[in-house]
């Protein structure tokens, strides 16, 4: 490959990597050409691109921006994926690429919020609660209890009145 497309293919990666925050590598060796397209069109539908990308130039735009993979990430073809969503998201709809295909697909390393993941740690993702399943379960436990307070306070506030009905119709009843 000439050099002058090498450096060209570098800059272009860069720039997609200072613009997405998480990413994951894959692997997508295995895969024939049908079993490739629906994986890529099912992960560009929730607003992911995945690219293969040459080891090398993608070793060197890491080691630039300095960050390290271990070596075995780099063993073997290597597919980029990243986008919209956040890596945990990725890791779960890659996760459904493999049960619908029966194929490995290994997750090789990725990055999440700014930190690099090993092979181990990115297989772990899959495992986790996505973000909004977190925002939503915090929302919850706080929501919880704030609707359990407006209950017993609007019965504190409508039962105040009917006591005090009940003591007057009492009172009335003395009266007669």
């Amino acid at each position: 490959m000439a050099r002058r497309l090498k450096v060209m293919m570098a800059d272009q990666l860069r720039q997609r990597l200072t613009d997405a925050g998480d990413l994951l590598l894959v692997d997508f060796s295995g895969l024939n050409s049908d079993e490739d397209f629906n994986a890529r069109k099912d992960l560009r539908s929730e607003g992911l691109t995945v690219g293969v990308v040459k080891n090398s130039i993608l070793r060197r735009v890491f080691t630039e921006s300095g960050t390290e993979f271990p070596a075995e990430t780099y063993a073997g073809p290597l597919a980029l994926v990243l986008g919209e969503t956040d890596a945990i998201a990725a890791s779960k709809l890659i996760a459904g690429c493999r049960k619908k295909n029966g194929k490995a697909m290994a997750l090789k390393g990725g990055m999440l919020e700014g930190d690099t993941l090993g092979p181990a740690e990115a297989e772990q993702l899959v495992k986790m609660p996505s973000v909004q399943d977190t925002r939503a379960a915090v929302v919850s436990a706080i929501a919880g209890p704030l609707t359990s307070l407006v209950a017993i306070s609007q019965n504190l506030l409508t039962g105040v009145p009917g006591v005090l009905q009940a003591i007057a119709d009492k009172q009335s009843k003395e009266g007669e």
